[in-house]
């Protein structure tokens, strides 16, 4: 397992979390939680809609409290055993401290505001006032039930006002290359460069992504079902998602230990994480004409790591402080470019790296 860094306070978290989302009565969920951690999963999204997941969750995360990273959600209620949200202030509050009494794990590392993909919702949420969502979250925090403030959204609009207004540490977003590469609507809200706009911008002010729909819905691992008409692996798809600016855990969905496995191969050492080569028979995505860091141009003949040259670039321009100290401690830089050809030709998705390598070197000099 590998783990990445929460900016806010240095927070350890796997690559690779858990969702409960699609357990049932009939799983064995103290069996799938026990072999989560005995693989190294620390980050564990406790948004599940059965009976049986909370007094599991206090057999297993609660005992190992100072070893997991758990994010629980403002807004999700359990109706005869199946999943909902409200925007009812009464149900939200006691749905989550009910929820949090049952797991016994006595905070939530993340208290999501959940699933606010419309203006309407977020001022609703947003608003100041005795029963206010925003008022409620933060006071939990002040009251150690919560350490983060989160919120999930499907909407790239939505979360940019999330983010502006400085209140909040990661928040969970739908991230995968069907999503990202699809006209606004069809699959996902908003345009791929206003999606990538959002992971930028994130990772510009030190907030964190947790990834959902790695895999949208399953759709992309089949050819005959991928919205692209080509599939990618389990690995290829975790892969793109963890390349995406401020990323730091995807969330997969799992019922039995054995299927986390199909995740771990991702550090395998044989296995084959190149989705630039696959996303480049993709009409949808292969005429892009801009670099989303999948390093597909690798090796360069001049040993420039090309994809993160050209992350940096983009996170410096939007204001990040640390990304111009990242990459002048780059081993090579964009002036060392020989203009051999080599990315441009490899590149899947016809960016102009040569002529974008001297704006970069230009822009941050020698």
């Amino acid at each position: 397992m590998q783990y990445r860094i929460l900016p806010a306070d240095g927070t350890k978290i796997s690559e690779i979390g858990l969702g409960l989302g699609i357990v049932t009565p009939q799983d064995d969920v103290r069996a799938l939680l026990n072999g989560a951690l005995e693989r190294q999963i620390n980050y564990f999204d406790l948004c599940g809609a059965y009976d049986c997941v909370y007094p599991a969750v206090k057999d297993t995360l609660a005992r190992r409290r100072a070893e997991v990273v758990t994010q629980m959600h403002l807004g999700a209620v359990y109706r005869d055993g199946a999943y909902a949200f409200t925007r009812s202030f009464t149900k939200a509050r006691a749905a989550f401290l009910q929820n949090l009494d049952l797991t016994g794990l006595g905070y939530t590392d993340f208290l999501m505001i959940h699933c606010i993909d419309t203006d309407q919702d977020f001022d609703r949420v947003m608003k100041e006032g005795e029963r206010s969502f925003i008022g409620f979250a933060e006071d939990c925090i002040r009251q150690g039930l919560a350490r983060h403030l989160g919120f999930s959204t499907h909407n790239p609009a939505v979360a940019q006002r999330f983010l502006a207004s400085g209140r909040f540490d990661l928040f969970m977003f739908s991230i995968n290359a069907a999503f990202d590469f699809t006209p606004d609507g069809e699959l996902a809200l908003g345009q791929s460069s206003e999606r990538m706009a959002l992971y930028q911008k994130a990772q510009a002010r030190g907030v964190g992504i947790c990834v959902m729909k790695p895999f949208a819905g399953g759709q992309l691992l089949n050819a005959q079902s991928s919205p692209l008409g080509t599939a990618l692996s389990v690995t290829q798809c975790l892969q793109y998602v963890l390349d995406r600016p401020a990323v730091l855990t995807a969330v997969a969905g799992a019922s039995k230990p054995e299927q986390l496995e199909d995740y771990l191969r991702l550090y395998a050492p044989c296995e084959d994480l190149d989705y630039g080569a696959v996303l480049a028979h993709c009409t949808k995505a292969n005429n892009l004409q801009r670099c989303l860091y999948c390093n597909h141009c690798s090796p360069c003949p001049q040993h420039l790591n090309v994809g993160l040259i050209n992350k940096y670039y983009d996170l410096a321009r939007l204001g990040d402080p640390l990304a111009r100290e990242h990459y002048q401690q780059l081993d090579f830089h964009a002036s060392d470019c020989s203009h051999c050809g080599h990315c441009d030709e490899r590149c899947p998705f016809h960016c102009p790296q040569m002529q974008r390598l001297d704006e970069i070197a230009a822009y941050f000099g020698k």
